[in-house]
Order: C-alpha cells, then structure tokens, then sequence
C-alpha cells in the first residue's frame, strides 16, 4: 500500500470512529446478528461491514474500510445501476426496501433484501447509509418453485381431456362448493363454466347425494391417499343421465383443504360392456370357442386334430399343423393399451379366417398365440405358401387408437405324419418351430426339424445349471476398462458376469444372458453381479465409477432402488461411483414403474447410462426423457467407421447430438488403433474395447486399479 493510500485510509478511519460514535452503533448487535450491516459515506465508501457480511463474501472489513462498496460484492452491470442510483438520493428521498444480488465467496450469486436508512449531519444532509440485508436466496427459490408447480398445476388443470374440478367440502351454506373446473368438465355436463363454479356440486346428482354423505366421501378420499377412485351418475342440465368414473383426492391450496376430482363419461364403455356380457351371454353355451375372438379354443382344436388324424390315416394324405405369434404383440398392449390388443386379436383372427379355406381351422390359445390346422397338405412347399398366405394377411396395415401399425408374425409348421401323429407331438414341435423362428430374428416361416428337440433338452440342461451356479454363486466377474482417448487414463470399469461351468466348459454371455432374462433368474443373478461389483470397487478404493449392467427385469420390480441402496450401504461406496447401465428395452415390463425407479436411483447420487445406444431400438427421445449422465455408443457403429464415409457421418452426427445435451459418451468396441485415431479425430472423449483392455479377472487389473486409485 501506498503511503498517499494509507494515509487515506487513516482519514477515512478516524471519520467513521468520529461518525459512528456519534450515532452510537452498538458492535455487540452489529457483529452478532445474522443480518447484513453495511455503513456507506456519502460517497458510497465502506464505513462498516459487519461479520454477517464478512461471512458471505468472505471479505474482511479491515480489508474494505474505504473501499467502494459495489465493485467488491456486485457485477459490473449491477455495479453500475446502483452507483448511478446512489448518487441520486437525498435526505428526503430515501431507496426504501430493494433487492440487488451480492456475489459470495464463490461466486455464486445470493439475493438479498435491503432496508436503508440515513444518518444525518448538523446541516441537515446524508453523512452515513445505514442498510440492513437479509439473505433471501432460498426463500426466492422456493417461491419461484411454489409459482412453477402452481403454473404446472394450472396448465394440466386446464388442458387436461378429462374432466377436472376443484371442491370445497367445509362450505357450510353451499355443500361440496365449486371452486373451480375445467372446460372439458363444464361441457361434459352441459354447463358453462361459469354457470357451475359457485354451485354445489350436487347440481349435477339426481339427489343431494353430497349433502348427505358428502362427510363420508371425504372421510374415505383421506383413507386412501391415493386417487380414490369410484363410480356413479352425472346429470347434465338438459336432464339427461350418464355414468362417469372419477379419481378424487385431497389437496391443500391457500390453506385450505380442497377436493380435486378428475371426472370421465364412461358411456362409450359402459356400452362396450354391455354388448360383451351380452355376447357372453350368447356364448357360454360354446364352451369350445375362444370367447374374445369366437375362434375355437384348445379343447376344440384337439378334437378336430384328433378327427383329422383319424381321417389321414385312412386316406393317407399329410396335414400341417401351424403356430402363429404376432410379433411384439406386448408393445402394442403396452403403448397403446389392453382394450388396443385386444381389437389387434379380433382383427388377426378376421384375417386368418378370410384367408383360410372353410375345411381348415384357425383357433386362439390364449395372449397373441393362434394355431392353424390345414389338411389334405400335398406337400412342405404347399404348407409354406398357405403360411406365407397368413402372414401376409396379417401384415397389412391396420389402425388402432389412431395409430397405424404393420403387424409381423412369425409361424412354426409340423407336418404329419413326419413330424409326428399325435396331437400332442405336432402341437408341441409346431410350437418348437415357431420360438425358433423367433430366437433368429422373428417374422419368419420355420419347419419342425428333429434336432430342435435337442436343442431345447440343451437349453433346460443349460437352464439348470445356470439356476445351480447364481444359488452357489460360482460365477466371476471380469472388469473392462474404460479409457480417456485423449490420455488414456482410466475413466472406469464395466462389470462383466462370466461362467465356467464343470459340466459346460466356458458359457458365453451371449447363451446364458438370454436363459436367465426368459426365466427369471437375471433378477438374482443381476443382484449378485451389482453387490460383487460394489464390494470390489470399495476394495480397490476406486475413485473411477464401476458400470453395472441392469435389465429391464429387474428395474421393474419394487424393491430395485432399496437394492442398489442397500448394495451401497453394506460396502460403503459413494453412490457417484457407480454408474448403471439401462437399455431402452423397458417395454418388458411396466415402463412407468422403470421410470419411476430411475428416478428414485438418480435422487441416490448414483450415475445413470444408456447403454447400446444406436443400436437400433433406441429412440432419440429417451435422451430427453429419461434422467440420464452418460451414453455409450453401441459397438456395431464402429464396424465400417475407417472405411465408410457414412460409417464415419452416422457416429460423428451421434457424438455432436450427445455433446449438445452435454451428455458424456463412451463408445464400445474399439478394436483396432485405426477405430481409436477416429475416434479421437471426432472429438469422442472415452471407448471402451479390446484395443484398450480386454475384460480380466480382478487380479490382473490390480496394476491399473492401483494406480488409479491413487
């Protein structure tokens, strides 16, 4: 400091001992309390700053005396604004309560209420601004957060298809008082909306339904905290009746405890309902028809197999039995819903029927699974053209619930008496035909051929002994690398499950992956791999994140999240240094719950990664959807990257959509250095592969482990 500075800073001293004694500040109050206390001459220097300040900017007084307050605490923006507004008060024209933002030790930006007052001297002019601040950050945030929720509240309230109303059921001169509702609720029941709000809502009961039991509705609306959800009878004000389904629950707005009730006319299926119950009704004598299509059923179609085998043997011409699966019958239940899949079935059904000659028949097993008998079959390329027939049928567009869809499907034929003469028999290697016609790739026609039945004795021999091995936990895991491509530092390690079975030799993941998600058993054996993987991590003392891989399996289920807690917990591992790795394919099980569980696994602090991404079945929306950090590129994108321009554009364009959404990738499969030069070229920040590290069991990675630990 300068001896002009500090003689500067002297004056400047001993005028606030002179100005401050004189008004008699406490320094008890002024470094005790929470507030934010500045003092400010008239021309804007520090004369004050008290702990509460100190502690937020991190700034010391004796260090500020002097000083302009503004440039120290504001941007240089906010910095300007309020010099210019400093200079312009009086003593008779006080700021009075405003806000500014002070920047805190870190930088980070606090909000801050301010009331001034002014200490005048003998003339009657400014001598000192005294300003007293409270943080308020947190409070602004949540209000800010209170208006948002109430604006999101207020947009579905009003765009929502269904019926919305909000009730008072404390009103004691009008019982069940409309507080409000949307206009799809005012049409549904006839009225204007203005017409209803104000009204009881008993208006639209035949009686006063509300007034006399209304304290018993919402004693069971409280119960049950979740939508409770009824039935009854609405009446519009033209008179006429219909049957609504409403979801009610309690809520609280303003203080006050309101009912929101979400309404539905379920005329449209009250009908459907009826005309199926009279349908039934019709049919329950027709025990041997599949009551949703009117096809035959299992009984009759063994009957009929039965009658045809006897009639082939005395005539001695073939019959083909064939499977039908509709491929991804599931998707369709799931997106669009049951009542969807089951017009999709009545519909398949037409088209075989329409297809098929009057001597054949058509039945419905059950779910999406129909099976075809055709006799007096000349020969295999005879049953095959009648089954290409079918699928053709059946892959015509058809629309359900507004959308269009092209429906494929996949058929196994047995052929009789080659395949068998039993019902039984050619039922069941018809069905053999038609999975394996699914296991490679589905939308297919496959023939029954002998050695299937060595395969599936194969696949329960391998389904034994994998069950064996997850309950005597004799599989290991081997850990891959995952590398920086700029450094090759290591960036984290994939957990991968591997078996070598006393009886099977080494099992690829590729065969027993698959048996475990069609029975399963990945469920446990995707616990065990999470917990090995967490109590390895935790040995090693990684400072890396470990990826495990999860099937959608297992996301599905209840208690996914207080797993993985609990898998964190028992090897005291940060939650940051695991990361999971999910693919999109949660349409196998209740994809609402999926997310509702990510979620969950996201407020942990655990990482969250899309695995295989570009495969093929992933859809660009789930970046947006789904609450994730990271993205690994599927390995067959790299198959043609060096060579093929458009190779090289597809995994470019991919690594530019990930950094815009400031999503990290890694990118699997990198095998050759010529991949990782293009990669690196493209600007990719970390792969995964057997150029960079090979999978290894936990004892040759403890070179690599050790030093990235450290």
């Amino acid at each position: 400091m300068t001896p002009s500075r500090a003689a500067g800073r002297g004056d400047t001293a001993r005028a606030r001992a002179r100005v401050v004694g004189r008004h008699d500040v406490t320094a008890a109050a002024f470094d005790t309390t929470a507030a934010l206390i500045i003092a400010l001459d008239r021309s804007g220097r520090i004369m004050r700053f008290n702990a509460a300040c100190e502690r937020l900017t991190g700034l010391q007084e004796a260090d500020v005396l002097g000083e302009l307050l503004w440039p120290l605490v504001l941007d240089e923006a906010e910095s300007a604004r309020a010099q210019a507004g400093y200079a312009q008060i009086s003593p008779d024209r006080a700021p009075g309560r405003y806000e500014n933002t002070w920047l805190d030790q870190h930088g980070e930006r606090r909000f801050i209420a301010w009331s001034t007052a002014f200490l005048l001297d003998d003339g009657g002019q400014i001598e000192l601004v005294v300003s007293t601040g409270l943080d308020i950050t947190r409070e602004r945030e949540i209000r800010l957060e209170r208006e948002e929720s109430e604006a999101r509240f207020r947009a579905l309230f009003e765009q929502s298809a269904d019926g919305v109303v909000l009730a008072d059921p404390h009103d004691r001169e009008v019982p069940w008082r409309v507080v409000d509702c949307n206009a799809a609720f005012a049409h549904m029941n006839g009225y204007q909306r203005e017409e209803l709000i104000g009204q009881s809502l008993d208006v639209l009961h035949e009686d006063d339904l509300l007034a006399r039991r209304g304290d018993e509705f919402l004693a069971r609306i409280r119960q049950v905290g979740a939508p409770a959800r009824s039935g009854g009878m609405h009446r519009r004000r033209d008179g006429s009746v219909f049957p609504i389904e409403t979801a009610s629950s309690v809520l609280s707005l303003g203080g006050r405890e309101l009912v929101l009730g979400v309404d539905r006319d379920v005329s449209e299926r009250h009908r459907t309902e009826a005309q199926l119950i009279a349908m039934n009704a019709r049919l329950t004598h027709e025990a041997h028809h599949d009551t949703l299509t009117g096809l035959p059923n299992r009984t009759l179609l063994l009957d009929r197999l039965e009658l045809e085998r006897a009639r082939a043997d005395r005539s001695g011409r073939a019959f083909a039995v064939m499977f039908i699966d509709l491929d991804d019958f599931k998707r369709v239940n799931d997106s669009l819903g049951h009542d969807a899949g089951d017009d999709l079935l009545r519909e398949a059904s037409r088209r075989l029927q329409a297809t098929l000659r009057p001597t054949d028949t058509v039945a419905r097993l059950g779910g999406d699974e129909f099976v075809v008998l055709v006799p007096d079959v000349l020969s295999a390329h005879h049953a095959a053209r009648v089954a290409h027939r079918l699928r053709v049928a059946l892959g015509a567009p058809v629309a359900l619930g507004g959308v269009e869809l092209t429906v494929q499907s996949s058929v196994g034929i047995s052929l009789s008496p080659q395949d068998g003469v039993l019902a039984a028999d050619l039922m069941r290697h018809a069905d053999m035909a038609m999975y394996a016609m699914k296991r490679s790739g589905k939308n297919g026609v496959q023939f029954y051929d002998p050695a299937m039945n060595a395969e599936a004795q194969a696949r329960l021999r391998l389904e034994t002994r994998l069950r064996l091995a997850i309950s005597e936990e004799t599989l290991g895991i081997h850990y891959q690398p995952q590398v920086d491509v700029a450094t090759g530092a290591l960036v984290g390690l994939e957990a991968l499950v591997r078996w070598t079975d006393t009886d099977l030799g080494v099992v690829s993941p590729a065969e027993f992956i698959p048996v475990a998600e069609d029975t399963g058993m990945i469920v446990a054996l995707g616990s065990w791999v999470l917990d090995e993987a967490c109590r390895q991590a935790a040995e090693w003392q990684l400072d890396v994140p470990m990826a495990v891989n999860v099937s959608p399996h297992q996301l599905i289920r209840a208690d996914f999240v207080d797993v993985v807690r609990a898998a964190l917990r028992r090897h005291a591992l940060a939650p940051h240094l695991l990361k999971l790795e999910i693919t999109e394919r949660l349409s196998l099980g209740d994809p609402g719950r999926a997310a509702q569980h990510l979620a969950g696994i996201e407020r942990l602090g655990v990482r969250l990664s899309l695995d295989d991404f570009g495969s093929g079945q992933s859809a660009l929306a789930s970046l947006m959807a789904l609450p994730l950090h990271e993205v690994k590129l599927d390995r067959t994108l790299l198959v043609g990257v060096t060579a093929d321009p458009q190779s090289w554009q597809v995994v470019a364009a991919l690594l530019a959509l990930a950094r815009g959404l400031n999503l990290p990738v890694v990118v699997e499969g990198v095998e050759t250095a010529a991949q990782l030069d293009a990669l690196r070229t493209m600007g990719c920040g970390s792969v995964q592969g057997y150029f960079t590290g090979r999978p290894q069991r936990p004892s040759e990675l403890r070179g690599i482990v050790g030093h990235a630990a450290s």
